[in-house]
């Protein structure tokens, strides 16, 4: 029998790329500290909603003639969630449609879930989930329902993420003498989270009520040089809750974990639905520090019956967002995916993609990212891709 030495070199540089990963997170939020963290931000009531769309096209020629590529895209993407002490709904939708030539394409996928926390003070919840896609390729709609339990809660922190942001502007402006106490960002943030209730209250002149009371929170505190924030400070915040040169992203934290029974309702090729599924599956969202957010999910459904962990599929996925600046986001995702069918192999996918966002204005980014693919023994794939991004909220 023979061995196969590996030198011990390859772990140790890994090792090495990973520490220096963690003291640069470390000295980041040491030199960048608040006195109020993200996972202080807990509220009885959380949202968050997110409208997206981008697109590109592409266009070659060769001679006079010899059209080699006329490529475009457009991807549309909608996030949505609430959730309370009782109860909590998500929306997801992902659609993209395009052309290569004179072929069009297109492929929608929606994913739409509800839970019932049993206990207010306590996070176990039922929960039903309902998935749909269609590609240009199906003959109908597929699609599938969830049932079961879980246990977690997801916390939307970005409004405690502007009143930092308005700190750090007013600290550097010495609008204020020092950092604000943990209370008080604390309360700011619940005032930047009322801005509806100050649009359904006041209407057309909510936002002079809205910055005076974050004026007079801020002023509670006593640091303020000269016993208000004045016109700089005004702008400051202004610039932070209406996107004006800049843009915050979104803060979450927390996790949850979801067992159930998947029940296949329609498929693509309008055959039998197959066999229910058992689901389990989980995320993970933290943030390291004010300029870091990790998110992370996982999804693992085998068949209930004779295939039981013979068949199964596994998703993986993890985003890493890093503020480079009030103006530059630095984005990297991977994305893993096993499929075992029964009595063969697994077939394993590999995506990994790194972007830049830079914000322009008025919600538009200009984006360039690169994604490489690779599936086993399929070359890989590499490609680029320079576009504008608008966020509509």
């Amino acid at each position: 029998m023979s061995t196969l030495n590996l030198t011990d070199k390859p772990i140790k540089n890994m090792k090495n790329l990973v520490l220096l990963f963690l003291i640069f997170i470390l000295i980041q939020t040491s030199l960048f500290s608040q006195n109020a963290n993200v996972t202080d931000y807990d509220v009885p009531i959380s949202r968050a909603r997110t409208l997206r769309f981008d697109g590109y096209w592409n266009w070659g020629q060769k001679g006079s003639d010899s059209v080699l590529f006329n490529n475009a895209q457009a991807n549309l993407l909608f996030r949505a969630f609430y959730t309370s002490l009782p109860m909590a709904w998500f929306l997801n939708l992902d659609a993209s449609g395009g052309k290569s030539l004179s072929e069009l394409t297109h492929n929608v996928k929606f994913e739409g879930s509800f839970r019932k926390y049993i206990w207010e003070t306590e996070d176990v919840f039922a929960f039903n989930k309902l998935n749909a896609q269609h590609e240009h390729s199906y003959k109908q709609i597929a699609s599938d329902l969830t049932v079961g339990f879980g246990f977690g809660r997801y916390i939307n922190a970005t409004a405690l993420a502007k009143a930092v942001r308005i700190e750090d502007h007013l600290i550097k402006d010495k609008v204020i003498s020092e950092r604000l106490p943990k209370k008080i960002l604390i309360e700011i943030a619940h005032l930047i989270e009322k801005q509806n209730e100050y649009i359904s209250n006041y209407g057309e002149i909510y936002e002079t009520k809205w910055l005076d009371d974050i004026e007079h929170k801020i002023e509670e505190s006593n640091l303020v040089a000269d016993n208000n924030i004045g016109s700089l400070g005004t702008l400051r915040m202004r610039q932070v809750l209406f996107n004006i040169n800049e843009k915050v992203n979104e803060r979450y934290y927390g996790w949850d974990v979801n067992l159930g029974v998947l029940f296949p309702l329609t498929t693509a090729d309008k055959s039998a639905p197959g066999r229910p599924n058992l689901n389990l599956s989980g995320r993970y969202s933290v943030p390291l520090g004010w300029k870091f957010q990790v998110n992370t999910v996982a999804d693992l459904f085998t068949p209930l019956d004779s295939s039981f962990f013979n068949k199964f599929g596994v998703r993986f996925g993890l985003d890493f967002i890093y503020e480079l600046s009030n103006r530059v986001n630095f984005v990297t995702n991977y994305r893993l995916s096993v499929d075992k069918p029964q009595g063969s192999k697994s077939l394993i996918s590999n995506n990994l993609g790194a972007s830049f966002w830079y914000y322009i204005e008025n919600n538009i980014y200009f984006t360039f990212a690169i994604n490489y693919t690779k599936q086993q023994k399929l070359d890989s794939f590499l490609s680029t891709n320079v576009g504008i991004q608008y966020n509509l909220f």
